[in-house]
């Protein structure tokens, strides 16, 4: 069709907002939760398949549908001019108001809806994204609509609370059923969203990026809703809550508290820097950082003692790190310690140290100008010569060698 691109863009535009769109078609199966379960949790026998295969019908051509809720939720449909098929293409829910405590009371009341429903209604418009701006995306969807249809020549029909999906003459919900019930509101997309954020926190706690970067990208994932009309600081705290179930996944894949605080306080400035709402997936690089830092300084699985030396060792490469002082300084014999840390780390404690120490100093030569005299005394290496050769041990040549090769600009093949 020659609106398909046009309509690729919007649905992405869309759903870079959170906001559902769907193409349904006949025989209109499989239709998804189109208020996101609401009456399904409210009304005992309420058919959402009945309800929106009646309203649907009556839908003309060249009409662009607005509907309004009673639960001040909004919704588009458009009737696509497709010959060989019906299609629908639908938008919403979405508010244009501010949803929260304050507006609960006067809900519930409007709906006669008892007091004890109220974490329904709260659980419901957690889920619900908000358009700041109404004239703009009104804006937005008509000129959808004038691409559709190539030109002004369209009517709008507008509807204000009445559930978009049933049809004019029905009174289901103009008189509500006695037997309102507690099934869980969207008890679906809430469980998924929950499974999907314990997934996530295990899949960082085990260092496994390819497993987090797939959560990340999942539908119902842990995802960024706009709550209020400041966006930015909605976004914010999005992240902020990111950034913590990140930082308890990492602790509890074993890395040390010291270097969680380091992380989280950088990300928690620059997230607090922000001055709009950045392009790039910040998500992304967070997931990453906390994936690396299990990766490179998980002691899951050592024994007390053995995490306690790494530790130490990690926190302090400028220190006497030496077998026979780490025992003393933990107050065991230098063989039960030499031949405990071999069975855990696969590496001799000497051996892990240097590695440590070389590790530093590969992260000093990127990223400073200091001598190299200077960068081995930073590592806990006084001897150059003996710095130099360990260097060379690890990397394959030597520290001066290697800030040779990094300097030099990329060849391209």
């Amino acid at each position: 069709m020659h609106y398909d691109s046009v309509l690729a863009y919007v649905k992405k535009v869309l759903e870079n907002r959170r906001i559902s769109c769907v193409i349904y078609e006949e025989p209109f199966e499989n239709i998804e939760l189109l208020d996101h379960g609401l009456r399904e949790s409210l009304y005992k026998g309420f058919d959402k398949d009945l309800f929106f295969k009646n309203s649907i019908s009556t839908y003309e051509d060249r009409t662009l549908y607005y509907y309004c809720d009673e639960h001040y939720c909004n919704y588009i449909c458009i009737k696509l001019p497709n010959p060989e098929k019906k299609q629908y293409f639908l938008i919403g829910p979405f508010t244009y108001i501010d949803i929260n405590a304050s507006n609960y009371e006067q809900i519930l009341k409007s709906l006669d809806i008892p007091v004890h429903l109220l974490p329904l209604l709260e659980n419901y418009y957690y889920n619900i994204p908000f358009v700041n701006s109404e004239t703009q995306f009104v804006s937005f969807i008509n000129t959808l609509a004038e691409s559709i249809w190539e030109g002004t020549d369209y009517q709008i029909s507008v509807s204000h609370g009445k559930t978009w999906w049933l049809s004019p003459n029905d009174e289901f919900l103009s008189n509500p059923p006695d037997s309102l019930y507690l099934t869980p509101i969207n008890v679906n997309v809430v469980e998924s969203r929950y499974y999907c954020e314990n997934q996530l926190m295990q899949a960082v706690s085990h260092g496994n990026l390819a497993l987090a970067d797939q959560l990340l990208a999942a539908k119902d994932g842990i995802r960024y809703v706009p709550k209020t009309s400041d966006e930015l600081r909605d976004y914010k705290n999005y992240l902020i809550t990111l950034d913590t179930l990140l930082r308890k996944a990492a602790e509890h894949g074993g890395v040390h508290p010291v270097y969680l605080e380091q992380v989280s306080s950088r990300f928690i400035k620059q997230i607090e820097g922000f001055s709009s709402i950045p392009e790039n997936c910040m998500e992304r690089d967070m997931i990453h950082k906390y994936c690396r830092l299990v990766l490179n300084y998980s002691v899951k699985g050592c024994s007390p003692v053995v995490q306690k030396v790494i530790h130490h060792v990690n926190l302090n490469l400028t220190d006497d790190l030496s077998l026979k002082h780490m025992a003393d300084l933990f107050h065991i014999s230098a063989g039960y310690l030499s031949t405990l840390f071999k069975k855990e780390t696969g590496s001799t404690l000497t051996d892990y140290v240097n590695k440590k120490r070389i590790e530093h100093a590969i992260l000093l030569l990127n990223t400073t100008n200091l001598q190299i005299q200077t960068i081995a005394a930073y590592c806990g290496i006084q001897d150059i010569n003996y710095f130099t050769r360990i260097f060379r041990k690890i990397n394959g040549m030597s520290p001066s060698k290697y800030r040779e090769m990094i300097s030099q600009p990329f060849q391209y093949q």
